[in-house]
């Protein structure tokens, strides 16, 4: 599974990270996940983030421009197993 956090390196966007990660640990899933940053802002813009940070997941933008608790992230990782 293929996840992306677009976003410059705000606070936001590490939070973003470190809850995904730690949802990924919680999960039950064993899920081979690939974790990734993105700094590209024409990336951003072809994803439709103009407001980072940006959670992308298998090329589907889940949300943009809000920090994604680790609980709610843990029900998305849920659904997209």
């Amino acid at each position: 599974m293929k996840i992306q956090i677009l976003g410059t390196g705000c606070k936001s966007c590490d939070t973003l990270y470190e809850n995904v990660t730690r949802a990924l640990e919680k999960t039950q899933l064993n899920l081979t996940a690939q974790l990734e940053k993105v700094n590209d802002i024409d990336y951003f813009s072809k994803m439709g983030v103009f407001t980072t940070p940006g959670l992308v997941i298998e090329g589907e933008l889940i949300s943009a421009g809000k920090v994604v608790t680790e609980q709610a992230l843990i029900e998305i990782l849920n659904s997209k197993k």
